[in-house]
């Protein structure tokens, strides 16, 4: 061996030591105990919760780059607590405790309370992690030290991330708060870290030692298996040994046929503390109803037991062991190793102290009551499945194998109140001061009243901290609650698992308390729900409409503490009281009068100097001389979570006035004087009326519980906080102010409650009546023809419109009244439409049974506010809404008195006469919008309840009869000036990466077009459909684009913001043509709505999305496919669901996901997908047929635009179409359609003799988009080149009339089964659509790269493959011709003469070409170029800045390439041209030639992994660009024709416009691989797993030799050999000592590789020979391997101390001798370039280090 080979060996071994030293040091702190402190009570807070770390050396160890991470699996696996340890230590053997103050003084870093949460979580601890991690980052096992998961629930988790990444192939910790009386840790018992198994729970221990005697008391280094889950839910439930019926009980909570193996249950005598019996309950299981019974009877009343029981009478014990450490037989003596549950029972009171104190330590003996023995009683358990837990045992009667009866020990707590409005649900449970602190044991169950199923259980872990509980219902049970049901309420003390959601279980068994309630008499609960839970029905029927619950008036205010349990008539309604006695047994005649209270006037004076002004107004219906104390006028900001409250006083005045302001209003005297100016703000804000005072309510929140009215008004545009809408968000739009002087909101048309539509704007007029105009309604439509249906419609501008006060008055044709109509109490409905008329009209509101009650002329006419002595004729017009004149008979004239009710007096409407000509029996009068924009009556068909059917064009001489009075209002109308159709949903981004920040819909529409009257509805499919977002238009107009913009702050251009997320999906979004006011929140979308609809789209971001069907049809989407938008596969950062096929609406298939472009023309280029292989004809039943598409590489491209077409090629007819709806590609770019024996298919296909013929036929490829040629039934198509994308036709022989049809003038595919052995397929090798000539046949290759390296003269004149299908871990050959090949980015001093060299064939056209530079930190582009001029002669194009001499394309400024962290681009100018029209677009694949990722520093290649996974091909790295390389400059130069792989390049010297210098191998040496278990004819005929291979053994190189940037380039592939697979190779260099580096670093990867893994499958390594494989004769290792564990001890120090002083010392030498020679021996190989400029002397070599730091071999990140 040389002298330097000796130093390398030297060097080498030293540095393995240390490495393996510093490795090892990291395993020395693990985690040692937790205690989550799970909180029985869960307002309690965890204040004794700790994490302890131990170290396990005799020194102490810093924790300087230790850190400790909480993770959450409930908050999608990200962090939300890290701590780094740094300036902390832990002495020898000693702990170090995380945890909160209380635990002082065993702390040594203390946190704040319940930092250690109590769901699926996980603790790690890391060491020297390169990247710090953050809160809400996603959990990662990179440096990872150990960590310990847990739950407190033993449950089953579909999500398990933190387990799958911390934990792999384990499972949680069950932490189960049941195991002791006291609190208990998961503790550490064993030193491998990682390892689930080394855990058990046991008292905690923070600071000191862990208690484990449950194993041996010898150190621990490996745990036993622990207790299964299932066996340690496992109680003694019942036992009754004390007669001849004696049986012992076991309950698993109610899981049901739960095994227990392994599980011994052992009786012992109370005097001798020994075993006298026991039973090994190994292959039984308990029952489905979770009970396992021991024991005998002597009669058949009981069930008959699984196992005989012996009997022994004293005093006793039962334990249940699930044995580890210890041996179970009958002489054991009493242990507590190995115990789960045990209980001592007897007679006795001086029970042997040896059985309880160690078995159930400071409890009670449950003693048996003797006369109770005798009639048959047990012991056993009522409260909890806590275990050892002596308090929840009581002796009940015998009920073996069912569920225990606990009836004559039920606590004593009762069901209080109970309050169910929509917005809010609550039960309140009061215990009458007896002290029960607890509900542990407590389900609250709720039934169906009608079918008595239930519907909703909760166990109930809680306390009663001040003799009432108030549950709040969560999103379960609030869903129950709705009107025109009945339902029961039931406590029980009985566990939830019994009580699951759809049973018919009801029973009083164990109820403690219950309620029966419904809405009215029609909706009566069962008899069998009444005779069990309670007797008579409450009935909501009884309660005034305002906010009141049901509460107990007999019980609860007594003295006596007896409350009646189920007894309905101790109930009463009144106020809600949450948490205090009831109000509803205070003076119900005081809540009547007060319920009646209203804010009847509201002043907010904008006026400058008037604020002193305000005022509010309160009215009581004129009750008179009303009490107010125990009012509170309560003031809402909306803006923010802010409220001021007054308490009221005093009375109503005698006219029921009450008026509170700040100074004299208008000489009024004030009631509540308000001592501030300005003290009501401008809005949106809310005044509302409470019962209560002004210290009840908080200062931050909105209360509605107490609400009596309420009123929201806003003046100016304002934010409103979310729990402002959630609680007013009910009340319809604010009422809009004015600003103009003495105006205010008057209440003018409802005296209801909380209602908004009851205000409008009117003159002040304080404590006294209201000067109120007449109400915003009119006439919509009347049909008057006695032979069809008659009716009359009023329509309002707002939904659910009061029409108090309005009548309607019918006048003859001479002026005379004849029927009045009074519409007192009635409303127009959610469309703003109210409908007067005979039974037979549709949806008919008030019916009028009088048959011609419209007589044939006449008036009809809408009043306000007239008096009981109604006009006896038109003469009298005071209140006159609006009217119209109209006959049904032609010559049938009425009076000009009527005539004088319409505006313009011109002649009546003659329907008959119209009606005749319309053709049609059934026409009305309709109110519309003429040519010139003025509202007329126009004759179209009835339409009652719906818009009106008005003509497209009304000529303005179309008589018009509206009265003075009318209002220009018609809501629902279509206007016929504006075609709304042309409105549509252009663009939407519902999910973008991370928290959502950049969402936004736009929509597209004529230029300027006003969007009045239109409204964006968005819909939970989730959650039934209901209504999460409505967004008003009306006031808002299209940009100059014919663009809309709604979206979140940080989008560009937004010209509307939203105020909440737009949903993930499955959802919807509907944009209708209808005001806002017609649509209400938490509401799913009406039938009636559709026709209102002008777009709508339904979404979903998971591919395993149920199809919201009913959503869907609602929406006018039925029998179409979600839209598919998943970030998880996208085609770059993030991308929009865009409109690219048709501006149709509500047209699902128009739509493809693609590059976001908000506020853009859509980006709707789209990839190539090409049919790319073909199995048409399988041995036997055809059921392996199969058709693969491609798309090149790119993976999950959306096919939803795309149709296969199979045609017959006798007749050229389609036999078989198959769309694809919302597929994609897979992650490789395949998409795979297959009959029922193609296992990886993507869509499979059932047909019986196969889905595809056998020939001549043909498949194609269409894009078909539009509905009518969806529509076309698949029978019907004919062969055709309109829209088509592909096509294959394939057969036995030509057909020229099949192929002129789709691919004239070529040739067909003549398949021949006997050209290759087995199964062939017709496999595509060039990547050119429509063309026969780019398939072989070839071997199967479904969802894999196709094999194209057969020879394949049978099938026709194929040219050379230009591209081959990628595998994951290869570079595709895609169809292009231009690859970058020279980037020089980083020079010495200013970077002056940049540029980037491209080769491609000479007279190649550039402008085909687009330049794109990246830059990392945000994946966009800070330069994007179209190039120009052609490619030289040389092949080559030069990109530079003016110092570089004949550029082809000049950069103007100097320094355009970025050093660090960059990426260039070359795109297809025709694929991607999208991306010049985009300032700074994100980083995209679409279109994409070649790229290269580069960077000057390795420390900085984590930021560059999303341009690496986009631009560059899978295995691909970052390169590196170190530029003390060389002594000038370096370039990154190509020396391998792979695009888009960074092995393809080296550094070496700059040589633009000129031939790369790249090295040349004057050195060689063969190598083979020999592999076992692999097919030599599978690896002979497929390149891509040779290839592979030889990637592996490169990479394993590339990581020995430090990165130093050797790729699969330097191995040269000879050939293959069979016997199995031998790879006959040749590893080149250099120079010799270079090869010999590598030579050795490859005997190591023969020495150290068992096996290699390539396209899924492993194969065996020989590692008996590197060469000569087939004799086998050669043999690498020598001597024994010995462990590296083993290896490194104490003397590794010493050692390496050693080597290094020979080492430094040889080195000293060596290099004062190379120095003299002008270079050094162990420097880095270089160019020795005299001219940096040039590089003439480029071939000449220095040095001669025997390592791959070269900087023609290029760097790589080891970060990538």
């Amino acid at each position: 061996m040389t002298m330097k080979n000796s130093r390398i060996n030297l060097y080498s071994i030293c540095l393995i030591l240390i490495i393996l030293q510093h490795s090892l040091a990291r395993a020395v702190v693990v985690i040692n105990e937790v205690e989550p402190n799970i909180q029985q009570h869960p307002q309690q807070h965890d204040f004794t919760e700790f994490v302890e770390l131990y170290n396990t050396e005799n020194g102490t160890q810093s924790l300087s780059n230790y850190t400790i991470v909480f993770y959450s699996q409930t908050s999608n696996a990200t962090a939300y607590y890290v701590k780094e340890l740094d300036n902390y230590s832990i002495g020898p053997h000693g702990y170090f405790v995380i945890g909160t103050s209380h635990l002082n003084p065993n702390i040594n870093f203390a946190k704040v309370k319940d930092n250690i949460q109590n769901g699926l979580v996980a603790i790690a601890l890391y060491y020297n992690l390169s990247m710090p991690i953050r809160k809400d980052d996603i959990v990662t096992n990179l440096s990872l030290v150990d960590a310990v998961v847990y739950h407190k629930y033993n449950e089953t988790y579909e999500k398990r991330d933190v387990i799958d990444t911390l934990i792999p192939g384990q499972d949680f910790i069950y932490e189960d708060s049941n195991f002791s009386s006291g609190e208990e840790s998961i503790r550490r018992c064993g030193l491998i870290p990682l390892k689930q198994n080394q855990f058990v729970l046991g008292p905690p221990t923070p600071g000191s030692a862990n208690n484990c005697s449950v194993v041996s008391k010898a150190t621990p280094t490996a745990m036993p298996t622990t207790t299964p889950k299932a066996i340690a839910n496992i109680v003694i439930n019942e036992i009754n040994i004390e007669n001849n019926r004696s049986y012992i009980e076991l309950y698993d909570g109610g899981r049901g046929n739960t095994s227990l193996d392994g599980a011994f249950l052992v009786l012992f005598d109370g005097n001798t503390s020994a075993a006298y019996w026991y039973w090994n309950l190994t292959g039984h299981k308990t029952d489905r109803n979770g009970y396992f019974v021991v024991g005998r009877f002597n009669t058949s009343q009981y069930e008959s037991p699984q196992i005989v029981l012996k009997p022994q009478f004293g005093l006793n014990a039962v334990a249940l062991y699930y044995p580890q450490s210890i041996t179970v037989n009958s002489t054991m003596m009493l242990t507590t190793q190995d115990l789960l549950d045990a209980l001592v029972y007897g007679q006795n009171p001086n029970i042997s102290s040896t059985l309880y104190s160690l078995l159930l330590p400071n409890q009670k003996v449950p003693l048996e009551d003797q006369m109770k023995i005798n009639a048959d009683h047990s012991v056993g358990r009522c409260f909890g499945l806590k275990k050892r837990f002596t308090a929840g045992y009581r002796q009940m009667p015998l009920t073996p194998g069912r569920e225990n009866d606990c009836s004559g020990s039920l606590p004593n707590i009762g069901i209080n109140e109970v309050y169910t409005d929509e917005n809010m649900q609550f039960l309140e449970l009061y215990d009458e001061g007896s002290g029960f602190d607890h509900l542990n044991d407590i389900t609250l169950v709720v039934f169906d009243g009608e079918m008595g199923k239930v519907v909703y259980s909760k166990k109930l872990n809680a306390s009663i901290s001040t003799d009432y509980f108030v549950f709040k219902s969560d999103s379960k049970m609030s869903r129950l609650f709705t009107e025109g049901h009945s339902y029961a309420i039931g406590l029980y003390l009985s566990p939830q698992m019994r009580w699951q959601v759809g049973t018919s279980i009801m029973s009083s068994k164990n109820l403690i308390d219950s309620i029966v309630y419904g809405w009215n008499t029609d909706t009566i609960a069962s008899k069998q729900v009444t005779d069990v839970l309670g007797n008579p029905q409450i009935n909501a029927t009884t309660i005034p409409n305002f906010n009141v619950s049901v509460g107990r008036c007999q019980g609860e205010m007594t003295q006596s503490h007896n409350m009646m349990h189920r007894n309905m008539s101790s109930y009463m309604w009144g106020l809600a009281s949450p948490g205090e006695p009831n109000r509803i047994c205070k003076d119900r005649e005081l809540l009547l009068q007060q319920s009646k209270l209203r804010i009847n006037e509201v002043d907010v004076n904008l006026q400058p100097g008037h604020d002193y002004e305000e005022f509010i107004e309160l009215y009581d219906g004129g009750q008179g001389h009303v009490p107010l104390d125990g009012i509170t006028l309560v003031l809402y900001d909306g803006a923010r979570p802010k409220a001021i409250a007054y308490s009221l006083g005093n009375a109503t005045n005698t006219e029921g006035y009450y008026l509170i302001g700040s100074n004299n209003v208008r000489k009024v005297a004030i009631d509540t004087y308000i001592d501030s100016l300005h003290w009501m703000q401008n809005g949106h804000d809310a005044v509302a009326i409470h019962w209560g005072y002004n210290t009840s309510f908080s200062s931050s929140m909105v209360e509605t519980s107490t609400l009596i009215d309420a009123v929201v008004y806003k003046f100016l545009s304002r934010k409103v906080y979310p729990e402002f809408t959630k609680k007013f968000g009910t009340l319809q739009n604010p009422v809009i102010g004015s600003a103009k002087a003495n105006t205010s909101i008057s209440r003018c048309y409802s005296t209801d409650r909380v209602d908004l539509n009851a205000f409008t704007l009117t003159y002040l007029t304080p404590k006294k009546p209201n000067m109120c105009p007449p109400p915003a309604i009119v006439i919509n439509e009347f049909d008057a023809n006695p032979i069809g249906v008659e009716f009359i419609e009023i329509s309002s501008k707002k939904t659910h419109f009061p029409l108090s006060k309005v009548s309607i008055i019918l006048y003859n044709g001479t002026g005379d009244m004849y029927r009045k109509i009074d519409l007192d109490g009635a409303r127009t409905d959610a469309h703003g439409y109210y409908v007067v008329g005979t039974a037979n009209v549709e949806k008919v509101d008030k019916i009028v049974n009088i048959t011609g009650w419209l007589e044939a002329a006449g008036a009809i006419a809408l009043y306000y506010g007239i008096s009981k002595q109604h006009p006896a004729s038109v003469s009298s017009q005071g209140g006159l809404i609006v009217a119209v004149t109209y006959s049904v008979v032609k010559g049938h004239n009425v009076s000009q008195s009527l005539l004088q009710l319409s505006s313009r007096n011109k002649t009546q409407l003659d329907i008959m006469k119209k009606s005749k000509l319309l053709g049609h029996e059934s026409q009305s009068v309709s109110r519309c919008t003429n040519d010139n924009g003025e509202t007329v009556y126009n004759f179209t068909q009835d339409t009652p309840k719906k818009p009106n059917n008005c003509p497209t064009s009304i000529s303005s001489t179309t008589p018009v009869t509206t009265s003075p009075g009318a209002p220009s209002t018609q809501p629902s109308t279509v206007s016929p000036q504006l075609k709304y159709s042309e409105f549509f949903i252009n663009e939407v981004n519902p999910d973008s990466p991370g928290h959502d920040i950049s969402e936004y819909l736009e929509l597209a529409g004529p230029v300027n077009a006003s969007l009045d009257n239109l409204t964006l509805v968005f819909y939970n499919a989730n959650q039934e459909n209901k209504a999460y977002y409505i967004l008003d238009l009306t006031g808002y107009r299209m940009d100059s684009n014919g663009l809309f913009l709604i979206g979140s702050p940080n989008v560009k251009g937004v010209q509307l913001e939203l105020k909440e997320h737009i949903q993930n999906g499955p959802d919807g979004i509907a944009l209708y043509n209808k005001s806002s006011s017609f649509f209400s929140l938490y509401t799913p979308p009406k039938q009636e709505d559709s026709v209102y609809i002008l777009d709508s789209m339904v979404y979903t971001n998971s591919r395993n999305s149920v199809k919201p069907r009913s959503l869907m049809s609602l929406l006018s989407l039925e029998q179409q496919e979600m839209i598919l938008e998943d970030d998880r596969f996208n085609q770059s950062h993030d991308e929009s669901i865009s409109r690219c096929f048709s501006n149709l609406t509500s047209f699902q298939t128009a739509f493809v996901v693609t590059h976001m472009t908000p506020g853009k023309p859509n980006n709707c280029v789209l990839r190539k997908i090409l049919i790319n292989e073909v199995n048409a004809d399988t041995p036997g039943y055809d059921k392996a047929e199969y058709i693969e598409l491609y798309d090149g590489g790119y993976g999950y491209s959306p096919l939803n635009h795309l149709t296969l077409v199979l045609f017959n090629g006798n007749d050229g007819k389609a036999y078989l179409c198959i769309p694809f709806g919302f597929n994609q590609t897979d992650k490789d770019g395949f998409f795979l359609i297959g009959g029922p024996n193609v296992t990886n298919a993507h869509l499979t296909i059932i047909a019986p003799e196969g889905f595809v013929q056998n020939g001549p036929d043909a498949i194609a490829l269409y894009q078909f988009v539009s509905p009518e040629s969806m529509k076309t039934p698949c029978k019907d198509r004919n062969m055709t080149q309109e829209g088509l994308v592909d096509a294959v036709i394939y057969g036995s022989k030509q057909m020229d009339s099949l192929m002129n049809k789709l691919l004239p003038n070529q040739k067909i595919i003549l398949e021949d089964k006997k050209h290759l052995t087995g199964d062939e397929s017709i496999s595509r090798c060039v990547f050119q659509e429509l063309t026969n000539s780019a398939f072989k046949l070839s071997y199967l290759t479904p969802g894999k790269a196709n094999n194209c390296s057969i020879s394949n003269e049978t099938v026709t004149t194929l040219p050379t493959p230009r591209m081959s299908t990628p595998s994951p871990t290869l570079p595709p050959k895609l169809d292009y011709d231009i690859l970058i090949n020279e980037i020089n980015t980083d020079q010495p001093g200013p970077d002056l003469a940049e540029f980037i060299e491209i080769k491609g064939p000479a007279g190649k056209d550039m402008s085909k070409v687009i330049l794109v530079l990246y830059a990392a930190h945000d994946n966009k582009a800070y330069n994007v170029t179209r190039l120009q001029n052609k490619i030289k002669a040389s092949g080559l194009y030069v990109v530079g800045t003016k110092s570089i001499k004949d550029a082809d394309f000049e950069q103007k400024f100097a320094g355009f390439l970025y050093n660090t962290n960059r990426a260039v681009a070359l795109y297809d100018y025709d694929r991607a041209k999208a991306l010049l029209s985009q300032k700074n677009p994100h980083v995209t694949s679409t279109g994409l030639i070649d790229a290269l990722v580069y960077s000057n520093h390795y420390s900085f290649t984590e930021q560059t992994q999303t341009l690496v996974k986009t631009l560059m091909t899978n295995g691909s790295k970052t390169f590196i660009e170190d530029s003390s390389f060389l002594k000038g400059d370096e370039t990154i130069n190509r020396c391998s024709n792979q695009s888009r792989t960074s092995s393809a390049f080296v550094l070496s010297l700059k040589t633009p416009g000129r031939e790369n210098h790249c090295p040349k191998y004057p050195h060689g040496r063969k190598i083979q691989l020999r592999l076992k278990n692999a097919d030599c004819n599978e690896w002979k005929t497929n390149r891509t797993l040779v290839e592979l291979a030889v990637v592996q053994i490169a990479l394993y190189i590339n990581n020995r030799c430090n990165k130093c940037g050797f790729s699969s380039g330097y191995i040269k592939i000879e050939k293959v050999m069979c016997g199995s697979v031998v790879l006959d190779l040749t590893i080149t260099a250099s120079n010799k000592t270079q090869l010999d580096e590598v030579h050795g670093y490859y005997k190591n990867f023969i020495n150290y590789t068992k096996t290699i893994k390539i396209e899924g499958k492993s194969f065996e390594v020989d590692q008996t020979c590197f060469v000569s494989c087939i004799d086998g004769n050669v043999r690498p290792r020598k001597g024994k391997k010995k462990s590296g564990v083993d290896a490194v001890g104490i003397g590794v120090g010493v050692t390496c101390a050693v080597l290094f002083l020979i080492i430094f010392a040889i080195t000293i030498l060596v290099y004062w001798r190379k120095k003299r020679h002008g270079a050094l021996g162990f420097e880095l190989t270089r160019f020795h370039d005299d001219d940096d400029d040039d590089g003439h002397d480029a071939d000449d070599w220095t040095g001669g280090k025997p390592s791959f730091e070269n900087p023609l071999y290029g760097k790589l990140s080891s970060s990538d």
